[in-house]
């Protein structure tokens, strides 16, 4: 082989060489591109899961959660309020059936409700309907001690029309508005919208053998709160909550002799006892001659 060939093929060796290593150049850069790429992603899918506590079998509604039930494992899509730990859901009753493999949210559970725990034993919670008038002039708050008045009209059982305290040292538990507006587009007077939005609601405390007798009340006759003043708030701090059946004197039944745990009547409601008349005085007339004079004994 000539010099000339050989020189032509080492040329031509050479070149070839050049070529392959740019192209394996490119391909070895594109590799890691595309492995680069690909850690990202997986990265990224990593970070958008979360960890939430899922049911691994059916969970049944008032009944609770045992730990085995349970688990906690990433999950892509972060559900809406989730428990992040096992001990948040364990002993738990779901208020609705909770599918396997479905996220445990909070909204399956009801919290404590603030008004349940306010209220004492031997107690319940009962709303009225009040006004600003009937309220105290709207100065009534939550803590408060009033007194119930009713005022009753001349009726079937009621003489005449009388006022009398229908309960005492009573509890207000919560003074809130009502929500009475109407939808929009409903055609509506004036005047009855603003007497709605004017009704507000006072809960009570109110002792269980009285809830019957303020049910009564309110249906037969007129309500309204009295305030008591902060001292006696105090004092009544100290001690229980009262009725007006619980505050009669020793040695007197209650009102017409009613027994707290039968149902009121109208009659009964309405029947106020009238105070005993005095025993009428001793006249002696003494006669003298053609004078006659009356005298009247103590």
């Amino acid at each position: 082989m000539s010099s000339t060939a050989l020189k032509i093929f080492a040329a031509v060796s050479v070149l070839a060489a050049i070529i392959l290593a740019a192209v394996g150049y490119r391909m070895s850069r594109d590799y890691a591109q595309k492995s680069e790429t690909a850690q990202q992603q997986v990265k990224q899918k990593e970070a958008e899961q979360t960890l939430a506590v899922v049911a691994v079998k059916p969970l049944a509604a008032y009944q609770a959660i045992a730990r085995d039930a349970v688990a906690l494992v990433p999950v892509s899509v972060k559900p809406t309020d989730p428990f992040t730990t096992i001990d948040e859901v364990v002993g738990k009753q779901p208020l609705v059936d909770i599918d396997a493999g479905a996220p445990v949210t909070r909204r399956y559970f009801r919290e404590g409700n603030l008004l349940a725990r306010a209220i004492p034993v031997g107690y319940q919670a009962v709303s009225i309907s009040v006004t600003d008038v009937l309220a105290v002039g709207g100065f009534l708050r939550p803590g408060d001690i009033v007194d119930v008045l009713i005022y009753l009209r001349g009726a079937e059982g009621i003489d005449k029309p009388q006022a009398r305290v229908l309960l005492e040292n009573v509890r207000v538990l919560a003074y809130l508005e009502q929500v009475v507006d109407r939808p929009q587009g409903v055609d509506d007077k004036n005047d009855q919208r603003q007497q709605q939005q004017s009704q507000r609601t006072a809960v009570l405390a109110i002792a269980d053998k009285d809830t019957t007798k303020l049910m009564l009340g309110a249906s037969l006759g007129d309500l309204r709160l009295a305030l008591h003043g902060q001292a006696e708030e105090d004092a009544a701090a100290n001690g229980t909550l009262a009725s007006a059946d619980a505050a009669a004197p020793e040695g007197k039944p209650a009102a017409d002799g009613v027994q707290p745990d039968k149902p009121i009547t109208s009659e009964e409601l309405g029947r106020i006892k009238p105070l005993h008349p005095p025993p009428p005085r001793a006249r002696i007339e003494i006669i003298r001659g053609s004078d006659r004079s009356t005298v009247t004994t103590k």
